[in-house]
């Protein structure tokens, strides 16, 4: 039932105990299946939900409630001691609906509700205007949701990495998130990220937001980090021409 895990493991040479320990909190959670499904391949041997520098992802099942899930397993070589952290962090941020929802966790395993999509750069090569106009008005209100609770996903300077679009819009991967900063704001990381930024995609972006007046839009995230609320945000989304946040 954790052949994928146990597989892994034998292939990047994890120590004994960690292998059993794991194996007790999967267990201890209720985890009934690991699945070697994803879209990363790990090594030729697996195929993985997602693979970061202090965790490996998994789809899997748990006993209640049924479906699939993501099990995020600590790695062993991991600098992190504890995914306790992110847990809290997407705990937060659930609490203003944003994120995928935490089901349960132990120390070195997090599992969470199954984000079904695709990674926000091949959505947006794919995408209709009217779709990524949506996808990019959507992330700013998430952004100004943990904006609003003082949480800093401190990723979304690269959201094609950090970001799930299907039938709904996640931001992933809360492990680097900060409740100790005001000195940015996910708001203005991510319009720079998406609009600002130089490249292909953001030129894109810009031409269906019709924008032409860089400087006005960034002295509005000037006055938006500043003042962090419904009025400044809503300045920001009228001047790209995207719906307010009612």
């Amino acid at each position: 039932m954790y052949e994928p895990f146990t597989r892994l493991c034998s292939l990047i040479k994890c120590p004994e105990g960690y292998v059993d320990r794991i194996l007790n909190q999967l267990r201890e959670l209720g985890v009934v299946e690991l699945l070697s499904e994803g879209d990363l391949e790990f090594l030729g041997k697996l195929r993985l939900l997602g693979k970061g520098r202090s965790s490996f992802v998994f789809k899997c099942r748990v006993n209640n409630p049924e479906g699939y899930y993501a099990c995020k397993v600590r790695r062993h070589d991991s600098t992190r001691q504890s995914l306790g952290n992110e847990a809290l962090n997407l705990k937060l941020a659930n609490g203003v609906s944003v994120g995928p929802l935490l089901i349960r966790y132990t120390n070195d395993v997090l599992v969470m509700e199954y984000a079904r999509g695709v990674r926000l750069d091949a959505y947006l090569s794919s995408a209709s205007d009217q779709g990524i106009r949506a996808v990019v008005r959507e992330l700013l209100v998430q952004g100004f949701k943990l904006d609003s609770i003082g949480l800093v996903h401190s990723e979304l300077t690269r959201p094609h990495r950090h970001v799930i679009v299907g039938d709904r819009v996640y931001i992933i991967d809360f492990e680097s998130a900060s409740r100790a900063t005001r000195s940015v704001t996910n708001v203005t990381q991510l319009v720079n990220a998406l609009i600002l930024s130089g490249g292909s995609t953001q030129r894109r972006i810009r031409e269906i937001l019709n924008l032409t007046d860089a400087d006005g839009l960034i002295r509005l995230l000037r006055v938006y980090k500043d003042d962090v609320s419904r009025e400044s945000l809503n300045a920001i989304l009228r001047f790209l021409g995207l719906a307010e946040l009612s």
